[in-house]
This record gives C-alpha cells, structure tokens and sequence, in this order.
C-alpha cells in the first residue's frame, strides 16, 4: 500500500492524520480494528479516530511517494485491484509507455507492484 499525505507516529506506530477543530490536537486515522484497543473509535467501515494531543507525538511530517518505472520516476498512488497508479504531466513520457490521458494536464497507468520500485518522499510538517 502506498502512503501519501500527513503522518505521526504515535505508541511506535505510523498513522495518517487530520488537524483537529480543537487546537493543539490532531485526529488520527486508521483501518486497524484492533486500535479499539487503543482508544479509537469506529466512525464508519474500516476507519477508526482517535483525537490527540500534539505534545503525545514527537514529529508530524508529509509523505510523497514515487514510483521508478523503466527507469523513469513517476507519481505512485494505489491503483485498482492492487495495482500502482502511476502518473505524470508530461506528453512524451506518457506517450513512450502507454499512459493514458486522465485530466487536462495528466496521464496515468496502471501497472503491477513487481514493475516498480517504491520511494518515499518524508518532508517534516507543521500545523503552522
């Protein structure tokens, strides 16, 4: 699974988060329904919260990752049927591997996890 956006760690586990409407705080989010047990609460499905204090976690930062494709780097998100979405802005990149145009200025593709090598971007973040 590919991890974009904001994440802590918090009790040695890496989770995704949200700003809290409470300053100071943050919402954890996770699908691991043995978190209950950890004080998250069920909001809906697979997702469970638990609002904290930012003083419980020692650094917030952002993920990006990225994919490396036939020696190309691309955008890299979770595709369909577990597969990596790959993307790009440029013309001819897309048209060398079979992309496909998605939006105005996009091309994506599909592609299988063995045809990727998966980086991670981590840029520390502040609420700031």
């Amino acid at each position: 699974m590919i991890k974009k956006g904001e994440h802590t760690i918090y009790n040695g586990k890496e989770y995704r988060f949200i700003e809290s409407e409470r300053e100071g705080f943050i919402e954890l989010i996770s699908n691991n329904k043995e978190d209950i047990n950890s004080g998250f609460i069920h909001y809906k499905d697979n997702i469970y919260t638990k609002v904290i204090s930012l003083n419980e976690v020692e650094k917030l930062y952002l993920i990006h990752s990225f994919a490396k494709y036939k020696g190309e780097l691309f955008g890299a998100s979770n595709g369909v049927n577990g597969k990596i979405l790959l993307s790009t802005p440029h013309l001819k990149l897309a048209e060398k591997y079979g992309f496909e145009r998605t939006d105005k200025y996009l091309y994506s593709k599909n592609v299988n996890l063995d045809e990727v090598e998966i980086t991670e971007e981590r840029k520390p973040f502040s609420l700031d």
